[in-house]
């Protein structure tokens, strides 16, 4: 089997695993949406930071450095695992001694405990780093998607149950810490692997001399991610924290989760030909351009779709959400083009580098914050939409120099690919004046309408992105062939 070709059922796994459990989890969400209030979802808000850096203090960019070997030794696994044991029970107590200063400085009690039980899910979460960096490095998604279906619905189901109880932000912290349980144990039943000695000095070298850089690059940008959400819940409203994390997980469903898919597939296969950069070339721009191909018309999409789809998925009591969703989309659409280039230096081993870049951009952001706050909570966001694209800029900078790929070369890559959701949007907009008696039949025609105009505009004009996933579908689908390219 080819490279491409395992990397292509890599995706098809990926995809099932990321959107078949986000899907699960959205529906979950629509579900406790309509039964609890924007406050009980601002409440566990704001912590998502505390448990964010858990699990990249966990990770520490040893799975990554797993990930990129040519082949996985047993004082590496053993390394990995004990390292990320180790790290997890820490921060769990930690987690657990300062859960009072957690509770206090939000002034909510109720996140004294509630901490507290969700700082469980880290150590959860390392028990089966070797096992996910294992089935990532063979390119096998297939396991992982059957694990992440499983847990995703008990998960859900369970936090469903406790929200028709009246448990409130219980039911959403009892769904955090429950998938994080069952994941590991359907891994550890699945692939019962054991340890092979202690920790290795050599083996923590070269993994940590690797991983450190991700580890801090990921504490960094996780930090400046959900300090948003930190900075709403003190200074605003719950309730804000609460359209604001709403408007943020829809924008997710689509751009961050298929974002992760190809990044997930693509790295450990872009790994395996990093000493050629021709090839890693030409496989970068294919990514590029076929990841524009979906993340554009999808956020074009869900800029003016965002009122009837908030009205008619989650209420009417959500509607405050949909500006905020509109400005994130305006982020999303350059979310992949942030995380395939930081891609690139992890693939060839320049983590250094992915560093400096983080701590010079989070200076900017630090800078667009100040200034956002000035303005109140609108500038904010707006503020947040801005320096992701000035980051944007300085991501290319390397990867410009080490690819020889310039930074008008990526632009331009991309630049057409965004014409070819003009005519989709100009249908939508025009659409939605009129008269539908109400927010689903609105929604339906819209959406419908936007994909048939966006399918038919690419089968008409056939942009390379269009072709390249054609050619690469048909050998596993034969209904592929009739399309004429």
């Amino acid at each position: 089997m080819s490279l491409s070709q395992k990397a292509l059922g890599g995706v098809l796994w990926a995809t099932v695993e990321k959107f078949g459990s986000k899907i699960i989890q959205f529906f979950t969400t629509i579900i406790l949406a309509r039964i609890l209030l924007p406050e009980d979802f601002g409440t566990v808000a704001m912590v998502s930071i505390f448990f964010a850096i858990s699990m990249i203090l966990i990770d520490s960019g040893f799975s990554q450095a797993l990930i990129r070997e040519d082949e996985i030794s047993e004082r590496d696994k053993a390394t990995t695992f004990y390292i990320n044991f180790i790290t997890a029970i820490f921060l769990f107590i930690v987690l657990w001694v300062f859960a009072p200063l957690i509770s206090e400085f939000f002034q909510e009690p109720v996140l004294l405990w509630m901490t507290r039980f969700m700082a469980f899910t880290p150590i959860f979460f390392s028990l089966t780093i070797v096992q996910r960096a294992l089935y990532s490095h063979r390119i096998n998604f297939r396991t992982q998607a059957f694990i992440y279906l499983i847990s995703s619905a008990l998960s859900g189901v369970s936090a469903v149950i406790l929200a028709l109880y009246d448990l409130g932000v219980w039911a959403l912290a009892s769904q955090y810490v429950l998938l994080s349980f069952v994941t590991s144990f359907l891994f550890w039943g699945i692939n019962p692997w054991l340890p092979k000695g202690f920790i290795d000095k050599e083996s923590f070298k070269k993994l940590f001399g690797f991983g450190s850089n991700l580890m801090l690059t990921g504490l960094i940008s996780v930090t400046f991610r959900e300090v948003y959400k930190v900075i709403i819940g003190r200074l605003y409203s719950t309730s804000l924290l609460g359209f604001y994390a709403q408007a943020e997980n829809i924008k997710n469903v689509v751009s961050d989760n298929l974002v992760s898919v190809l990044v997930r597939v693509t790295y450990p296969a872009l790994s395996k030909v990093k000493d050629d950069i021709e090839r890693l070339k030409d496989g970068y721009r294919k990514i590029l351009k076929v990841t524009s191909l979906f993340i554009f018309p999808a956020m074009i999409g869900l800029i003016l779709v965002a009122e009837p789809m908030i009205v008619t998925v989650i209420g009417e009591k959500w509607l405050e959400s949909v500006p905020i969703v509109k400005l994130l989309a305006i982020l999303g659409m350059i979310h992949h083009m942030h995380v395939i280039n930081l891609n690139i230096l992890k693939v060839l081993g320049r983590s250094d580098l992915i560093l400096k870049l983080e701590i010079i951009k989070k200076i900017g952001v630090t800078i667009a914050i100040i200034i956002g706050l000035s303005f109140g909570f609108w500038g904010l966001v707006v503020a947040q939409v801005v320096s992701s694209y000035v980051s944007l800029f300085i991501n290319m900078i390397y990867t410009a120099t080490l690819m020889d790929y310039s930074k008008k070369e990526q632009i331009m890559d991309v630049f057409p690919i965004l014409f070819f959701s003009i005519p989709m949007g100009m249908i939508v907009f025009g659409l939605d004046f009129m008269n539908y008696g109400n927010e689903l039949l609105r929604l339906l025609v819209l959406v419908l309408s936007g994909i048939f105009v966006y399918l038919g505009t690419c089968f008409i004009l056939k942009p390379q992105p269009f072709k390249d996933i054609v050619y690469i579908l048909r050998p596993k689908f034969p209904i592929f062939n009739k399309i004429k390219l």
